[in-house]
């Protein structure tokens, strides 16, 4: 929880309850990634080339992650 409340305090200085599943799921990427150092570079790369574009008005839409 410690490392929760420091990311929301450095990163967004505040969690807007709108975009709260999508920071905890950030946070979640960024806490598990530690353990991915040795291949960061290439699966960023895979995920970048195999994910569909998002657009601002898909960012902001009140709908649910999935």
């Amino acid at each position: 929880m410690s490392n929760l409340k420091r990311f929301l305090l450095g990163a967004h200085h505040k969690a807007e309850p709108q975009h709260l599943k999508r920071t905890l799921a950030e946070f979640t990427v960024r806490l598990n990634r530690r353990s991915f150092e040795e291949n960061l570079f290439h699966r960023l790369a895979r995920a970048c080339l195999t994910t569909n574009t998002i657009t601002v008005k898909d960012l902001v839409a009140t709908h649910e992650l999935t």
